[in-house]
Parts: structure tokens; C-alpha cells; sequence
């Protein structure tokens, strides 16, 4: 098995702090399902880089559609 439960989601890799937020907010976690493995990838490794709450909030806020995932991205560059 890869770490992924049968819904897709893979919580058993997911950061327990970022699965509690996703789970808390249920646009956000449409916008997860609907991301690619790739995409997926990389927001877990910015999940487990996250330095603070707000920074993880963040990125659960970048999920919900029409949120552009680029900007976040670009807007820690230059934190």
C-alpha cells in the first residue's frame, strides 16, 4: 500500500496539524481531492516546513478554489 487510504486523501502521510485543518474546512478539502499527486507532493512538503499555525493556515486557505496556489507560493519567497 502507498499511504493512501481508500479515498484518496493519504492522510497517513499527511501532517496531523494540516489534516485537522483540512478537515475543519470542507471547501479546502475538495480543492485538495482535486489536486494531481504531483501537486499533492509538494503541498505536504510545504506543510512539513511550516514554521507556524498561520503559516499552515495559510495554505489550507490556498486550497479553497479560486485561490491561486502560485501566489502563496511566491509570497513565501519573500517572507
Amino acid at each position: 500500500m502507498n499511504g493512501m487510504t481508500g479515498d484518496g486523501f493519504g492522510f497517513q502521510e499527511m501532517p496531523l496539524g494540516f489534516g485537522f485543518a483540512l478537515a475543519m474546512n470542507e471547501p479546502a478539502m475538495r480543492g485538495y481531492a482535486g489536486l494531481s499527486e504531483t501537486e499533492k507532493e509538494h503541498l505536504l512538503m510545504k506543510c512539513r516546513d511550516a514554521k507556524s499555525k498561520e503559516e499552515m493556515q495559510r495554505i489550507v486557505d490556498s486550497l479553497v478554489p479560486d485561490t491561486d496556489l502560485r501566489a502563496i507560493a511566491d509570497e513565501e519567497r519573500f517572507l
